[in-house]
């Protein structure tokens, strides 16, 4: 074999061997919350596009405000779509709209807690509240969830952390009751919190609210649940 046929030979197997070895997928930029923290203005390109975009769809829809809320709603329908790259798409064009926007933050921890960042998530929905949210929307119950759940899966947090995080979820869910309307969805997801917290005689209670509501628990979670204490134990109880 002459020396040409060699490095033919070895590039042709350094090649396949490139090609076997699987790329690791790197995360669009517009895919994390508020651009990972980057300032576009600094970018000409960047402020050039966010520019145009700011003022095509200001133009058109009114406003800022009124073009970020229907942002969102565009980043809501992919995130029930399971979409989750597209809906953080439009969440951060609707932040740039508007980022005193509470949904986009509600937005984004949404998405985070589906990709199990809780503690990331809860952060995004502390802002959402800062920020004065419509009840109508489930944010505070979602919020209370996000809440509970850092609480739980963390383990590096600390008990004195943790439990103001416990104490922060029941507020919330405790504000949802008052201000939201949908109280099957509520009901649902405080049983939920109190199943991971291990207390399992409240989390029966929420299920017999949620049913009072008019609502159907979940046959899976109540399984779940069952296994941990047989809902006949609760009516035993005092």
């Amino acid at each position: 074999m002459n020396k040409s046929m060699s490095t033919t030979v070895w590039l042709l197997l350094l090649l396949t061997a490139c090609q076997l070895v699987p790329q690791a997928k790197q995360t669009r930029i517009d895919e994390v919350p508020m651009y990972a923290g980057i300032d576009r203005s600094k970018i000409p390109e960047a402020k050039e596009a966010d520019e145009k975009f700011i003022s095509g769809v200001s133009a058109q829809f009114g406003s800022r405000a009124k073009a970020s809320a229907i942002w969102v709603n565009q980043g809501f329908k992919f995130y029930q779509q399971d979409n989750l790259g597209m809906a953080m798409r439009r969440f951060n064009q609707a932040w740039l709209l508007n980022p005193e926007n509470p949904e986009v933050y509600a937005g984004f921890g949404s998405i985070l807690h589906d990709q199990g960042k809780y503690c990331d998530a809860m952060k995004m929905m502390d802002k959402a509240i800062l920020l004065n949210p419509p009840t109508f929307q489930g944010i505070y119950t979602d919020a209370g969830r996000i809440f509970t759940l850092c609480a739980v899966e963390d383990l590096t947090l600390k008990d004195a952390t943790k439990a103001e995080l416990i104490t922060r979820s029941e507020e919330l869910y405790k504000k949802a009751q008052d201000l939201e309307p949908n109280k099957q969805y509520l009901y649902s997801s405080w049983a939920s919190a109190y199943y991971w917290r291990g207390q399992y005689i409240e989390a029966w209670d929420m299920i017999a609210k949620e049913r009072d509501a008019g609502g159907k628990p979940s046959e899976r979670f109540l399984n779940l649940l069952r296994e941990k204490m047989p809902e006949s134990n609760r009516k035993l109880l005092p």
